[in-house]
Protein backbone atom coordinates (compact mmCIF):
# COMPACT_ATOMS: atom_id res chain seq x y z
CA UNK A 1 0.00 0.00 0.00
CA UNK A 2 1.27 3.73 -0.79
CA UNK A 3 2.76 4.90 2.22
CA UNK A 4 0.93 8.55 2.00
CA UNK A 5 -2.59 6.46 1.67
CA UNK A 6 -1.31 4.30 4.98
CA UNK A 7 -0.22 7.83 6.46
CA UNK A 8 -3.98 9.64 5.81
CA UNK A 9 -5.99 6.48 6.96
CA UNK A 10 -3.73 6.34 10.36
CA UNK A 11 -4.39 10.29 10.45
CA UNK A 12 -8.40 9.45 9.83
CA UNK A 13 -7.91 7.29 13.11
CA UNK A 14 -6.14 9.29 15.24
CA UNK A 15 -8.75 12.62 14.46
CA UNK A 16 -11.79 10.37 14.94
CA UNK A 17 -10.72 8.93 18.55
CA UNK A 18 -9.66 11.45 19.92
CA UNK A 19 -12.89 13.53 18.77
CA UNK A 20 -14.87 10.71 20.68
CA UNK A 21 -12.92 11.27 23.39
CA UNK A 22 -13.44 14.97 23.87
CA UNK A 23 -14.16 16.66 27.01
CA UNK A 24 -17.72 17.95 27.15
CA UNK A 25 -18.18 21.32 27.76
CA UNK A 26 -18.99 23.05 30.57
CA UNK A 27 -20.66 26.04 32.44
CA UNK A 28 -19.40 28.08 35.30
CA UNK A 29 -21.57 30.25 37.62
CA UNK A 30 -21.25 32.03 40.50
CA UNK A 31 -23.89 32.19 43.27
CA UNK A 32 -24.66 34.45 46.44
CA UNK A 33 -26.48 33.73 50.09
CA UNK A 34 -27.30 36.32 52.79
CA UNK A 35 -29.35 36.42 55.81
CA UNK A 36 -30.60 39.02 57.71
CA UNK A 37 -30.84 38.99 61.78
CA UNK A 38 -31.14 40.68 64.72
CA UNK A 39 -28.14 40.84 67.41
CA UNK A 40 -28.32 38.99 70.07
CA UNK A 41 -25.16 39.81 72.22
CA UNK A 42 -22.35 42.69 72.76
CA UNK A 43 -19.21 42.54 73.08
CA UNK A 44 -17.51 45.06 75.06
CA UNK A 45 -13.83 46.46 75.64
CA UNK A 46 -13.18 47.97 79.25
CA UNK A 47 -10.38 50.13 79.38
CA UNK A 48 -8.98 51.00 83.15
CA UNK A 49 -5.97 53.61 83.40
CA UNK A 50 -3.94 55.16 86.17
CA UNK A 51 -1.21 58.11 86.67
CA UNK A 52 0.45 58.27 89.96
CA UNK A 53 3.83 59.44 91.38
CA UNK A 54 4.62 55.92 92.16
CA UNK A 55 4.41 52.66 89.82
CA UNK A 56 3.54 50.50 92.93
CA UNK A 57 0.54 52.50 93.60
CA UNK A 58 -0.72 52.76 89.75
CA UNK A 59 -0.76 48.90 89.96
CA UNK A 60 -2.56 48.97 92.73
CA UNK A 61 -5.07 50.98 91.68
CA UNK A 62 -5.61 49.69 88.14
CA UNK A 63 -5.90 46.03 89.95
CA UNK A 64 -8.40 47.00 92.30
CA UNK A 65 -10.77 48.73 89.61
CA UNK A 66 -10.04 45.36 87.36
CA UNK A 67 -11.27 42.97 90.13
CA UNK A 68 -14.58 45.50 90.55
CA UNK A 69 -15.41 45.16 86.90
CA UNK A 70 -14.95 41.53 87.21
CA UNK A 71 -17.04 41.38 89.73
CA UNK A 72 -19.45 43.21 88.27
CA UNK A 73 -19.31 41.49 84.90
CA UNK A 74 -19.68 38.20 86.78
CA UNK A 75 -23.35 39.04 87.22
CA UNK A 76 -23.89 39.19 83.88
CA UNK A 77 -21.85 36.38 82.44
CA UNK A 78 -22.79 32.81 81.82
CA UNK A 79 -19.85 31.37 80.51
CA UNK A 80 -16.28 30.87 82.14
CA UNK A 81 -14.62 32.24 78.94
CA UNK A 82 -17.03 35.37 78.55
CA UNK A 83 -14.29 37.59 80.49
CA UNK A 84 -10.63 38.21 79.64
CA UNK A 85 -8.37 40.36 80.99
CA UNK A 86 -5.40 41.74 79.28
CA UNK A 87 -1.95 41.31 81.81
CA UNK A 88 -0.92 44.91 83.50
CA UNK A 89 1.57 47.13 81.82
CA UNK A 90 2.86 49.96 83.59
CA UNK A 91 5.16 52.55 82.13
CA UNK A 92 6.61 56.51 82.82
CA UNK A 93 4.11 58.85 81.45
CA UNK A 94 4.61 62.42 80.14
CA UNK A 95 2.87 65.55 79.19
CA UNK A 96 4.15 67.79 76.68
CA UNK A 97 4.12 71.16 77.98
CA UNK A 98 4.71 72.72 74.32
CA UNK A 99 8.54 72.86 74.81
CA UNK A 100 9.55 69.67 75.98
CA UNK A 101 7.84 66.29 77.61
CA UNK A 102 7.57 66.33 80.96
CA UNK A 103 7.73 63.40 83.84
CA UNK A 104 4.27 63.43 85.46
CA UNK A 105 4.21 59.65 86.78
CA UNK A 106 3.69 56.23 86.40
CA UNK A 107 1.21 54.79 83.98
CA UNK A 108 -0.84 51.66 84.57
CA UNK A 109 -3.14 50.08 82.42
CA UNK A 110 -5.37 46.93 81.86
CA UNK A 111 -8.49 46.27 79.27
CA UNK A 112 -11.08 43.58 79.88
CA UNK A 113 -13.26 41.76 77.08
CA UNK A 114 -16.43 40.97 78.12
CA UNK A 115 -19.12 39.22 75.79
CA UNK A 116 -22.50 39.77 77.19
CA UNK A 117 -24.76 37.01 75.77
CA UNK A 118 -28.55 39.02 76.85
CA UNK A 119 -28.23 41.81 75.02
CA UNK A 120 -31.62 43.61 77.19
CA UNK A 121 -29.26 43.58 80.07
CA UNK A 122 -26.67 46.46 77.98
CA UNK A 123 -28.24 49.02 79.45
CA UNK A 124 -28.09 47.52 83.22
CA UNK A 125 -24.30 46.48 82.59
CA UNK A 126 -23.11 49.89 81.36
CA UNK A 127 -25.15 51.35 84.56
CA UNK A 128 -23.12 49.52 87.25
CA UNK A 129 -19.83 49.77 84.95
CA UNK A 130 -20.29 53.88 85.34
CA UNK A 131 -19.87 53.41 88.61
CA UNK A 132 -16.55 52.05 89.19
CA UNK A 133 -13.29 54.06 88.25
CA UNK A 134 -12.69 53.06 84.72
CA UNK A 135 -11.58 55.35 81.75
CA UNK A 136 -13.74 54.23 79.02
CA UNK A 137 -15.42 51.52 77.19
CA UNK A 138 -13.52 51.67 74.09
CA UNK A 139 -15.60 49.03 71.85
CA UNK A 140 -19.02 47.72 71.55
CA UNK A 141 -19.50 45.62 69.11
CA UNK A 142 -23.09 43.68 68.35
CA UNK A 143 -23.07 39.92 67.36
CA UNK A 144 -24.69 36.75 67.30
CA UNK A 145 -24.61 33.88 69.21
CA UNK A 146 -25.55 31.15 66.42
CA UNK A 147 -23.07 33.03 63.66
CA UNK A 148 -21.07 29.30 62.54
CA UNK A 149 -24.78 28.03 61.80
CA UNK A 150 -25.82 31.20 59.78
CA UNK A 151 -22.81 31.27 57.81
CA UNK A 152 -23.07 27.22 56.98
CA UNK A 153 -27.00 28.24 56.43
CA UNK A 154 -25.53 31.10 53.73
CA UNK A 155 -23.20 29.07 52.10
CA UNK A 156 -26.38 26.15 51.04
CA UNK A 157 -28.40 29.37 50.02
CA UNK A 158 -25.36 30.31 47.69
CA UNK A 159 -25.13 27.20 46.29
CA UNK A 160 -28.86 27.15 45.62
CA UNK A 161 -28.40 30.38 43.61
CA UNK A 162 -25.86 29.30 41.51
CA UNK A 163 -27.58 26.41 40.49
CA UNK A 164 -30.57 28.44 39.72
CA UNK A 165 -28.34 30.62 37.59
CA UNK A 166 -26.92 27.51 36.12
CA UNK A 167 -30.64 25.95 35.04
CA UNK A 168 -31.65 29.58 33.41
CA UNK A 169 -28.24 29.84 31.20
CA UNK A 170 -28.91 26.46 30.21
CA UNK A 171 -32.28 26.97 28.89
CA UNK A 172 -31.38 30.23 27.51
CA UNK A 173 -28.59 28.21 25.47
CA UNK A 174 -30.80 25.30 24.79
CA UNK A 175 -28.17 23.16 26.14
CA UNK A 176 -28.40 20.38 29.03
CA UNK A 177 -27.62 20.77 32.64
CA UNK A 178 -24.81 17.88 33.63
CA UNK A 179 -23.25 17.11 36.87
CA UNK A 180 -21.27 18.79 38.87
CA UNK A 181 -17.50 19.87 38.68
CA UNK A 182 -16.34 22.23 41.00
CA UNK A 183 -17.30 23.86 43.85
CA UNK A 184 -15.99 26.65 46.29
CA UNK A 185 -16.61 28.99 48.36
CA UNK A 186 -14.84 32.17 47.56
CA UNK A 187 -16.24 33.96 50.74
CA UNK A 188 -18.02 33.32 54.05
CA UNK A 189 -18.19 36.11 56.60
CA UNK A 190 -20.28 39.32 57.65
CA UNK A 191 -20.43 42.30 55.34
CA UNK A 192 -18.41 45.48 57.06
CA UNK A 193 -21.73 45.91 58.51
CA UNK A 194 -22.05 43.20 60.68
CA UNK A 195 -20.57 44.67 63.55
CA UNK A 196 -21.23 48.24 64.96
CA UNK A 197 -18.52 50.22 66.53
CA UNK A 198 -20.32 53.20 69.08
CA UNK A 199 -16.69 54.67 69.52
CA UNK A 200 -15.18 55.43 72.33
CA UNK A 201 -17.52 56.14 75.43
CA UNK A 202 -15.31 58.07 77.99
CA UNK A 203 -16.16 57.92 81.82
CA UNK A 204 -13.66 60.13 83.59
CA UNK A 205 -16.28 62.83 84.58
CA UNK A 206 -18.86 60.45 85.42
CA UNK A 207 -21.59 63.29 84.36
CA UNK A 208 -24.08 60.57 83.09
CA UNK A 209 -26.22 60.44 86.73
CA UNK A 210 -25.30 56.36 86.93
CA UNK A 211 -27.22 56.03 83.98
CA UNK A 212 -26.36 53.13 81.42
CA UNK A 213 -26.45 53.48 77.53
CA UNK A 214 -29.27 52.52 75.35
CA UNK A 215 -28.10 50.89 72.04
CA UNK A 216 -29.64 50.62 68.58
CA UNK A 217 -28.03 47.53 67.01
CA UNK A 218 -27.99 47.71 63.26
CA UNK A 219 -29.19 43.94 61.48
CA UNK A 220 -26.42 41.82 61.13
CA UNK A 221 -26.11 40.45 57.78
CA UNK A 222 -24.27 36.96 57.23
CA UNK A 223 -23.08 36.27 53.50
CA UNK A 224 -21.44 33.76 51.68
CA UNK A 225 -20.28 33.53 47.52
CA UNK A 226 -19.61 30.42 45.67
CA UNK A 227 -18.87 29.77 42.33
CA UNK A 228 -19.67 26.17 40.50
CA UNK A 229 -19.05 24.61 37.37
CA UNK A 230 -20.48 21.99 36.00
CA UNK A 231 -21.43 20.18 31.91
CA UNK A 232 -22.99 20.68 29.96
CA UNK A 233 -24.21 18.96 26.48
CA UNK A 234 -26.61 19.62 23.14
Amino acid sequence: MNKAILLAIVSGCLFSCNDSKREPGSIKVSGEGKIRVKPDLVILTIDVSFVQPRMSEAVRLSQATVDSVVNILAEFGSKQNDIKTSSISANKEYNYNGRRNVFVGYKAEQSIDFVLNDISQFTDLTAKLLATRINSISQVQFGHSKADSLLRETDLLAYDDALKSAHKLCDRADVKLGKLKYLTNTETGFEPSVYSNMGSINTFNKSYGGEGFKVSPEILVFMSKVISEYEISN
